[in-house]
């Protein structure tokens, strides 16, 4: 599907540069590592404003009944304490992907990068939630992992077994709008989403 994706952008009169390359991406994405004081002030700084919040802190989420029903992802990274050694490595192989990341986009002049919403499958929300869990396996993830960089999904098709399928627009940081000029002028052009029957 996604090549079908990359001939709709080339039939729309985008230019494309197929394939690029970002050197390590793999490798410096693997090194994404939490530190969980900080985590933890972030939140408390972010609850402090929000009257009558039922949480004050991560710990008080934690030890909620609820949070046993939250998403895999959510218990996985929350439960992920690294090292702050292992954050400092993080950060530093963060600022050398965003480093990489806007070589490449300057060498081949690019407005934006496209990839895949997801690298399988779309999955059921039955098969996200319970095990064995199948959600997001392959995303790449980028866009979470570098900061102030836009990402927007737009819808891209269906599959065979009619699932819904996207892909993304990455920009540089702070490019938002122009993400949404790109991302908005796919659509229109592909005119691929479509309204859930169960949504009337």
């Amino acid at each position: 599907m996604f090549e079908n994706s990359i001939g709709e952008l080339r039939g729309a009169g985008a230019e494309i540069i197929d394939p690029i390359i970002i050197p390590g991406l793999a490798d410096l994405l693997a090194m994404r590592a939490n530190d969980p004081d900080e985590s933890a002030e972030s939140y408390k700084n972010y609850i402090a404003d929000v009257p009558n919040a039922p949480f004050k802190t991560n710990e008080e989420i934690q030890a909620s009944p609820l949070f046993a029903e939250t998403t895999h992802g959510v218990r996985r990274r929350w439960g992920n304490n690294h090292s702050q050694e292992a954050h400092h490595e993080y950060l530093k192989a963060r600022e050398l992907l965003m480093t990489r990341f806007l070589a490449v986009m300057a060498d081949h002049n690019l407005d934006a990068i496209v990839h895949k919403a997801v690298e399988h499958t779309p999955t059921l929300i039955k098969d996200g939630v319970n095990p064995p869990i199948t959600d997001q396996q392959g995303a790449p993830h980028i866009n979470t992992f570098l900061i102030f960089v836009p990402s927007v999904v737009v819808p891209a098709g269906f599959t065979s077994d009619d699932r819904p399928a996207g892909i993304t627009f990455l920009g540089r940081p702070y490019d938002d709008a122009n993400m949404l000029k790109l991302a908005y002028a796919y659509e229109q052009a592909t005119n691929h989403r479509r309204a859930p029957a169960s949504t009337p």
